[in-house]
């Protein structure tokens, strides 16, 4: 199905009802209508950005962007290019308006994912910023002990993700990600625009009416660089210590009853404890 943009209220959304109701209207929107009215429209109201892991799925929209820039219907001047223009220490919305694509970098990623980073910013002339936690690997070791990751996972998670990610979406109105519905069972509900309890903004999904195999049609036939390692049996790439090779993702967090790092489960859907649920 095909929406007229140019007929929807531009009405920036300023609660979960409100976000509700344009998830609706998107509800069978092409993935670019979608991200075409997030970048135009919705960017209008604040700071949205792209959160990225290099999964198939991001490498997908890092596209599905690029031809909107193409195509001219994504206002390049809004996008920031570095750290130092997005103001990331001042906790400030010193950029309203504008968008960026961010990976959150844990310390831990395969080298082949760092490197797919760099073929995607090649290819597609998009920046991606790194953000992490503030304690380094080393210092975390030194603190929490050495492999967290081994010990306490969840911890490990809140610490490298979750933390940090809350810091880089406070001042935001959105962020775009990159799951689909049919990947797990917290999944299934989302809508392509919705209200994320969890960190208190809105959230774009514009793929979660693709299958995997929609994704990977999509990558071969616009040629879309992708993670070597998902050639190798990794459906799902996270954190090289916790990433195992297994369907879909089964290979993360292998021999744990873990199948989420707390950043896409709303608080009222798992109830675990902590400012987070993990």
């Amino acid at each position: 199905m095909s929406l007229n943009l140019e007929t929807l209220d531009a009405k920036i959304p300023s609660n979960p009802e409100e976000w509700d109701q344009l998830g609706q209207s998107f509800e069978k929107a092409h993935a670019k209508e979608t991200l075409k009215y997030a970048l135009n429209s919705l960017i209008k109201g604040g700071d949205i950005v792209f959160l990225t892991a290099f999964g198939p799925e991001g490498c997908v929209i890092y596209s599905l962007i690029n031809e909107l820039i193409q195509e001219e219907a994504f206002d390049k001047s809004s996008f920031i290019r570095s750290r130092e223009e997005l103001g990331f220490y001042d906790k400030e919305n010193t950029a309203a308006g504008k968008f960026f694509v961010a990976n959150l970098d844990t310390g831990y990623q395969f080298k082949e994912t760092l490197e797919l980073k760099e073929a995607l910013e090649t290819k597609f002339d998009m920046p991606t910023l790194l953000y992490g936690s503030k304690y380094s690997v080393s210092e975390q070791d030194e603190k929490y002990g050495k492999d967290l990751y081994k010990s306490d996972p969840d911890q490990c998670c809140y610490m490298r993700k979750l933390v940090p990610l809350s810091e880089l979406l406070k001042p935001r109105l959105a962020w775009i990600t990159s799951i689909r519905r049919d990947q797990t069972e917290f999944r299934a509900n989302a809508k392509a625009f919705e209200f994320d309890k969890k960190f208190k903004l809105g959230k774009i999904n514009p793929l979660i009416h693709w299958t995997k195999s929609d994704v990977w049609k999509y990558i071969h036939e616009n040629n879309v660089p992708y993670n070597p390692l998902l050639d190798q049996g990794y459906d799902s790439i996270g954190c090289e210590p916790c990433t195992s090779q297994g369907e879909d993702r089964k290979g993360r967090w292998a021999g744990k009853d873990k199948i989420e790092c707390g950043l896409h489960i709303q608080d009222d859907e798992q109830k675990q404890g902590g400012e987070f649920v993990i």
